[in-house]
């Protein structure tokens, strides 16, 4: 049953509320985001009991279909389905603080509303609020963009109002590698820090798929695994410098990557220990570690379509990535010496 006639198992989905008093935390319970509060607790989070979703039940049956027939029906039915519950973790999670934001802006309007043409005016000025952040704003339109098609696929909506709106983002990441600068302004950081962002220069790999990966994993001609984000194959050549840094780790069992405690990392535990040990104005990602791969590969003479496969990417990336930092290179070199002479 569409969540435009309502299913009684969204009865679960609840919107809890946590404000700090001074006497301590205060746990607001509602029958679902924008409905009536149904619970209130002080202390500790309340465990849903039978009482409050009854208590849910009645307050929906009572809004006379004002819930089942909202768009935060749709984004509770959506998170629940088979597209959600195959992606990353990290992406889910991504996925959530999004959504929730969308559920606090659009949630109550119904349905038929965001059918219409000219909520996209509304959508653009709701993700203009991110306009100083590019990058947010437009994974605020493009979440929401996942949920309208999602929606339109089932019939829900005629179709996805938020396709097509441009992205505020620009920046060329073709344009974006650690040189030796990059690597010179990070020689200092702890080893077991060092030694995530060594692999990551060798492998191409995302931050996520590399310190998940495992010596399961390593054999003795490449590394294979299926990556988180797009489930598909990664194969990476088991070349000279690879092999040497693999072999000089003290243990060859469980997690490849360890943190100072010796044990997996999180991605979470990364992303904090980076972010304190990274200089002070360092203008490079982490994720700019797999064009940092995709340059050291093409000057090792591997062809666009060989990198491409290894990383994942397409042929005419690479080629942008190879145009600027390799042929340039040797460009240069080759005028210099012809100068010389």
């Amino acid at each position: 049953m569409s969540a435009g006639r309502g299913r009684t198992r969204v009865v679960t989905k609840l919107h809890v509320i946590r404000k700090t008093l001074k006497s301590g935390s205060r746990f607001y319970v509602y029958a679902w985001r924008g409905g009536p509060q149904i619970h209130v607790q002080d202390g500790a989070r309340p465990v849903i009991t039978n009482d409050i979703l009854d208590k849910a039940r009645e307050a929906r049956i009572q809004g006379n279909g004002e819930y089942a027939g909202s768009f935060e029906a749709v984004i509770d039915e959506y998170l629940e389905g088979p597209e959600f519950s195959r992606l990353a973790e990290v992406t889910k999670d991504d996925y959530r603080r999004w959504l929730t934001r969308i559920s606090t802006r659009f949630g109550n309007a119904p349905l038929q509303i965001m059918d219409d043409f000219r909520m996209r005016r509304d959508i653009l000025g709701w993700r203009d609020k991110w306009a100083d952040q590019p990058r947010a704003a437009d994974r605020a339109v493009g979440t929401l963009s996942t949920v309208l098609s999602w929606a339109a696929e089932r019939g829900m909506l005629a179709s996805n109002i938020a396709s097509g709106i441009g992205t505020l983002h620009r920046v060329n990441h073709a344009d974006e590698i650690w040189e030796d600068r990059h690597w010179d302004a990070v020689k200092d950081v702890p080893e077991h820090i060092m030694r995530v962002l060594q692999l990551g220069q060798m492998t191409g790999l995302r931050m996520g798929d590399l310190l998940a990966l495992d010596w399961k994993s390593v054999g003795p001609h490449s590394i294979v695994l299926l990556t988180s984000k797009r489930k598909v194959r990664a194969a990476i050549p088991m070349y000279r410098e690879l092999k040497a840094f693999l072999d000089a780790l003290a243990h060859s069992e469980g997690a490849v990557l360890r943190n100072s405690r010796d044990e997996a990392w999180t991605t979470s535990g990364f992303k904090s220990s980076w972010g304190t040990a990274k200089p002070e104005g360092f203008d490079r990602r982490f994720h700019d570690l797999r064009g940092t791969c995709a340059t050291w590969l093409a000057i090792k003479g591997l062809t666009d379509s060989e990198i491409a496969s290894v990383l994942g990417w397409k042929a005419g990336r690479i080629a942008e990535i190879r145009a600027r930092y390799v042929d340039e290179a040797r460009t240069v070199v080759e005028i210099a010496k012809r100068l010389n002479a």
